[in-house]
């Protein structure tokens, strides 16, 4: 949370000297579009992830990255979900926290600054695609099958394609107890990329939105439910049997190599306009 520490004492230093800037009137029309647009090229970019052969590629990278965390002592998303697995209301809501809270708050978040700090929009919503778009490119260069797919038959793991197992028994929460949606459905198997575990665009974006909550919130109860945020976006993940816990650090990588990216850019263009406003006055004088 470094960064919104930062991105406050920013605010802080220049909102005296800075009016507060208003979106045009019809600038939200431009913004629709580029969403739409962007939606578009990230839905096209994500479904050549899943191309020919991903599937042993993803069960296969899938035992490589459990054989990791447990070098790590960090494997033990089996055990969480199997504490609270038995609380049917608790999962079921845990399944519409995943599938569909995430991405309202994300969009509620995004409109938001649009209408209210629309000083810091373009940053953050630049910050934003960036950050999506990198996970595309994760999703292509390593896919990854989630816990839910490691399903259990009579508590002995099933192997998925390859031979592979996890040691681990998951129970795919989504199937089995249910929420608003299913991949099951026509819309989810058109869309739904289900090898894209790593990173955890999920994790990726809830750190996004702590850092807007942190910066812009006025009153600190606001501040420290922007911080626990990421926590309960976590623990939703891991025990709903979609990510494991380094999908998450994926996730936070991911979000942080952007934020540097668009810093290193935005520096480069100040410099440029700099060297384009002296010599501007120089040949004035």
């Amino acid at each position: 949370m470094d960064i919104g520490l930062e991105l406050a004492a920013d605010d802080t230093a220049s909102a005296p000297s800075q009016p507060a800037v208003r979106p045009t009137r019809w600038g939200w029309l431009r913004e629709a579009a580029i969403v739409v647009v962007f939606y578009y090229v990230y839905e096209t970019i994500r479904s050549l992830a899943d191309h020919g052969g991903v599937k042993n590629r993803a069960y296969a990278n899938a035992h490589r990255l459990v054989d990791l965390e447990k070098r790590m002592h960090i494997f033990h998303e089996q055990a969480i979900q199997q504490v609270f697995v038995g609380a049917t209301w608790f999962i079921k809501l845990m399944n519409i926290y995943y599938g569909s809270l995430h991405f309202v708050i994300t969009a509620g978040l995004l409109i938001w600054l649009y209408m209210k700090r629309h000083e810091s929009y373009r940053h953050m919503r630049n910050l934003l695609g960036l950050t999506t778009m990198l996970a595309v490119v994760g999703y292509w260069a390593f896919p990854l099958a989630p816990p839910r797919l490691y399903k259990c038959n009579n508590n002995i793991p099933v192997p998925g394609p390859g031979g592979f197992t996890i040691g681990k028994c998951f129970v795919d929460t989504l199937d089995k107890v249910g929420g608003l949606w299913s991949y099951h459905s026509p819309v989810a198997k058109a869309v739904a990329n289900q090898y894209a575990a790593m990173p955890s665009l999920h994790f990726g974006w809830a750190l996004w939105c702590a850092t807007i909550i942190i910066v812009h919130a006025r009153h600190r109860t606001t501040r420290v439910l922007g911080a626990i945020y990421p926590v309960l976006t976590l623990f939703a993940i891991v025990v709903t049997a979609n990510h494991y816990f380094l999908d998450a650090v994926g996730g936070a990588v991911l979000f942080t190599s952007a934020w540097w990216i668009l810093r290193f850019v935005d520096r480069g263009h100040s410099q440029r306009l700099m060297r384009a406003t002296g010599s501007e006055v120089a040949a004035a004088q």
